[in-house]
């Protein structure tokens, strides 16, 4: 079906706005692997313990100077709370910067379309589509149906708020050389705490290195577990004798908890 254009001016504002478009989502891909490629550091214990992060929050590295194995354990742990909170911190305070900046470029897409245009394209539509009530048949909904969405729609907007504070309280938590290292982060994958037991402190510096990375990323992928499946536990209850793929709760997932969006 071709629709037409009432003179040129409209149809060249449109090739505008999309050229306009093109450039803006050029310019947001170009942002969003620049925060893929985002690195933060951190450093605690006079430089001896290092910590990277990248742009979704998550601890790359931890790298342990054969010296610091002299701490106590207890010293030791706090050390490397603080290197990795330093480089989430980091992290985190770039990838807003590039946030911010995708932002900006968002609100440089044209104004919409003046009034006179849209109802002139309303019109027009209406009249090429005007082919009688059989014509929408395939896509008809019952009212009862209509009114039930508007009714889940609501009942999913009330869970929203308090689904958001479930989820900054959920507890992710880690562990690794045989119980020796524990590691517990926020839902939003931010490190609260790092225990190490002083058995662990007789591994070699980078094997202890090895060990504490890996603490980290279970319990972050343990506070990722618990939050998809509050999602998908509320999705069930909502909207009881549907089926939610995992295409659906990732959307819902993602809106609730965002990379590295965390209360500051």
């Amino acid at each position: 079906m071709s629709l037409s254009f009432p003179g040129g001016s409209d149809l060249e504002l449109l090739e505008q706005m999309i050229r306009q478009a093109e450039d803006v989502m050029r310019g947001l891909a170009d942002i969003q692997a620049q925060i893929r490629r985002v690195t933060g550091e951190g450093e605690a214990a006079d430089g001896q313990v290092r910590a990277r992060a990248d742009g979704r929050g998550q601890v790359t590295a931890i790298i342990l100077d054969p010296r610091v194995m002299r701490l106590d354990s207890a010293v030791l742990s706090a050390e490397v709370t603080r290197a990795a909170r330093t480089a989430q911190d980091a992290a985190k305070e770039r990838t807003d910067e590039l946030i911010a900046a995708a932002h900006t470029r968002a609100t440089g897409l044209a104004a919409p379309l003046d009034e006179t245009f849209v109802r002139y394209r309303f019109d027009q539509l209406a009249q090429e589509l005007d082919a009688g009530p059989d014509a929408f048949a395939p896509d008809r909904r019952e009212t009862g149906d209509l009114e039930q969405d508007a009714r889940r729609a609501e009942r999913i907007e009330s869970w929203l708020a308090d689904g958001e504070r479930e989820i900054e309280a959920v507890t992710g938590r880690g562990r690794a050389a045989d119980g020796r290292i524990q590691a517990v982060t926020t839902a939003y994958g931010l490190v609260r705490e790092v225990v190490i037991e002083p058995r662990a402190m007789r591994l070699p510096s980078r094997t202890l290195a090895e060990e504490l990375l890996l603490a980290l990323r279970r319990a972050q992928e343990d506070a990722k577990r618990q939050c998809r499946q509050m999602v998908n536990d509320a999705l069930r209850e909502l909207a009881p004798g549907e089926s939610f793929g995992p295409d659906a709760v990732d959307e819902w997932f993602g809106g609730l908890l965002k990379p590295f969006e965390r209360p500051g």
